[in-house]
């Protein structure tokens, strides 16, 4: 089963690293003494702005304890049990990439699966942090396995590591320890002092304690609740196929209620969660609101998607998760996405809009093509509609 993985995007680049042990012609601290790396501040209203975001401050690749530091940061949680990994485009840090640790005699394919995406945004170098683990009784870090395949495959694809380094946890005091150099150790650094920690705040992002912590946000709501909704779906069921008035009216009260999350002021019956959530399952009301996940209603939209992601019960809230995953991953926040991601396959296995969007989140696809796909959708409403396939019933979903 492939490792889950998170994609974070800082500017327009993939991250990986491997270790070099014995295989990389310029060891860590030959390579990236001195060597500061510019880190994008988050805009407002996302975690990090994915091209144009001024500078916050600069990470030293010189100092591991100031890149571990920085990674909960950069991923929007800590990671536990992790392989993490930065891609670096000169002094600009790019896309951050995060996938589960897993065992040696499953290291090559978790290489070759992280391989593709790194490639394909070209970085000029590598950095890679291992998250979790004790060091062996002679100080060897653990998951050597695990860094030399990600080495092999990264360096074989002209991909240089700059860095390999291990820790047990991305908190301060925790020890850290190079894979090239035994004298190469030490403690992180507080990561609430963090460059990056003073522009997370200054977006109004908040770093998890965990990507279980960050997965509740997408809690459902309780079962009761969820139950006296599915009766109400099960209901609109009738309305499908639906007219083109009937889609003008729902993509309306949409609207209304996108209106509403801006200015602060949502609230959600059961009646309104069973009303928009059957329609969004109407590829022509779903597809008109992909526009909103980005742009200047991007963080109105995402709020109201969350929203209806905790109040819709399965099989439906699979279309809401999916627009949430497309608004965050829109705006640079690839661990936000894969929750919602997991959501809505979880609610709909087979949801033909979530099974694109991770396709495209595991393979590194960038924000920027996906905001032609959404803008290319929208515009083919605008042909002549012909009526929509009849909704399938939940009770055959």
């Amino acid at each position: 089963m492939p490792a889950r993985q998170d994609n974070h995007l800082l500017r327009h680049s993939t991250v990986r690293d491997g270790s070099w042990r014995g295989s990389s012609p310029h060891p860590y601290p030959q390579s990236t003494a001195g060597y500061d790396v510019t880190v994008p501040r988050a805009a407002a209203g996302g975690r990090f702005d994915v091209m144009s975001a001024p500078t916050a401050g600069r990470i030293r690749l010189s100092d591991p304890s100031e890149l571990i530091a920085a990674v909960p940061h950069l991923l929007g949680f800590h990671p536990r049990n992790s392989v993490v990994l930065l891609a670096l485009h000169g002094k600009s840090l790019g896309l951050t990439l995060r996938a589960d640790l897993v065992d040696d005699d499953q290291a090559v394919v978790l290489a070759e699966q992280l391989l593709p995406p790194i490639a394909r945004q070209r970085p000029t170098g590598v950095a890679l942090i291992v998250v979790g683990g004790s060091c062996s009784p002679a100080g060897d870090p653990p998951h050597r396995a695990l860094v030399d395949a990600l080495d092999n495959a990264l360096t074989g694809a002209g991909l240089p590591v700059v860095h390999a380094a291990w820790t047990a946890e991305t908190a301060r005091g925790a020890p850290w320890r190079c894979y090239d150099d035994p004298l190469c150790a030490g403690t992180v650094a507080d990561p609430t002092t963090s460059p990056l920690a003073a522009a997370t705040v200054a977006a109004g992002a908040v770093t998890f304690g965990s990507r279980e912590e960050m997965a509740e946000l997408v809690a459902e709501d309780d079962p009761t609740t969820l139950q006296r909704r599915a009766i109400l779906l099960d209901a609109a069921d009738a309305e499908h196929p639906m007219s083109a008035r009937l889609v003008a009216r729902r993509l309306a009260r949409l609207k209304e209620l996108h209106r509403a999350a801006a200015a602060g002021d949502l609230a959600l019956s059961d009646g309104v969660v069973a009303e928009v959530a059957s329609a969004l399952c109407d590829h022509r009301v779903r597809d008109s609101c992909l526009p909103w996940c980005t742009g200047p209603g991007a963080a109105a939209a995402e709020q109201l998607w969350l929203a209806l992601v905790r109040a819709t019960p399965a099989p439906e809230r699979a279309e809401p998760a999916a627009l949430l995953a497309l608004a965050a991953y829109l705006r640079g926040d690839g661990a936000l996405a894969g929750v919602a991601l997991d959501a809505a396959l979880h609610a709909c296995p087979h949801h033909s809009l979530s099974g694109l969007l991770r396709a495209a989140l595991d393979g590194g696809l960038s924000p920027e093509l996906l905001r032609s796909v959404a803008a290319d959708a929208a515009a083919a409403l605008i042909r002549p509609a012909r009526n929509s396939a009849n909704r399938r019933s939940r009770r055959k979903r």
